[in-house]
């Protein structure tokens, strides 16, 4: 993969600052990653895309073969599409209230993890004679955000009885793919497969499993599943030094 450029002018008393950034090398890198996974690719683009422009960075990655685009806030997803950006967009984060209707509306896919949350979108698309799209976050590990895995199964069918939500995807994060010597991202990856199975099993459809981040993307093939999520790769950056 081919780092984007970065320019920085060599003064010691700077007037201005920028970084030139090569949307070629951005394309290049989606089409290597897309080519190297197999499965759609998610270009995470949060934090205006790492800094790069998102909208800028979504189009190039688009053109080099990524399907999906991953933000973190509401705000990031409506820049996307009011950009033009129209493939699919998931939100990984929190949605409040008030930014709801406006996501709905955009087709923006949603990230839940509480049945509070659930009620909230389902009456908001109802409002709207919309279906939600929703992605049931499990936390094997990480202990950030996400359900008990062992919840999941009873989430999954309230979301199914639910009028106005449908659910898209199944997902959780990696805490150390970027760690080849550790044993959790294995154990997070059970953890994921054993959901998905007890969801099939009770006759409900997990939708898209997703769970590789750049560093399982690019060391870790079983953990690739239905879609992969990639952001520092995406951008030419090894996610560590142990990490290729």
């Amino acid at each position: 993969m081919t780092p984007s450029t970065v320019g920085v002018p060599a003064r010691l008393s700077r007037p201005a600052t920028w970084v030139d950034v090569d949307l070629a090398h951005i394309e290049h890198n989606a089409r290597l990653l897309s080519r190297l996974a197999t499965v759609p690719l998610m270009a995470v683009v949060k934090a205006n895309g790492y800094g790069h422009g998102a909208v800028a960075v979504a189009g190039a990655a688009l053109r080099g073969g990524a399907a999906w685009c991953g933000v973190a806030r509401p705000d990031e997803a409506v820049e996307l599409r009011r950009g033009g950006v129209g493939c699919p967009i998931l939100l990984l984060g929190w949605a409040p209230s008030q930014t709801l209707p406006e996501l709905i509306a955009a087709g923006v896919s949603l990230t839940v993890w509480s049945p509070d949350q659930v009620t909230e979108i389902a009456a908001a698309a109802r409002t709207l004679g919309r279906r939600a799209r929703l992605h049931l976050k499990v936390d094997t590990g990480m202990s950030r955000l996400g359900l008990p895995p062992e919840e999941i199964v009873e989430f999954s069918r309230a979301i199914a009885a639910t009028e106005g939500v449908t659910q898209e995807g199944l997902f959780t994060h990696f805490a150390c793919a970027d760690d080849p010597a550790s044993h959790v991202t294995a154990d997070q990856e059970r953890r994921l497969r054993e959901v998905a199975a007890a969801l099939a099993a009770g006759g409900l459809r997990p939708g898209l499993v997703h769970a590789a981040n750049s560093a399982a993307t690019l060391t870790r093939p079983t953990s690739r599943f239905d879609l992969v999520r990639v952001g520092i790769a995406l951008y030419g950056l090894e996610p560590s030094p142990t990490c290729p």
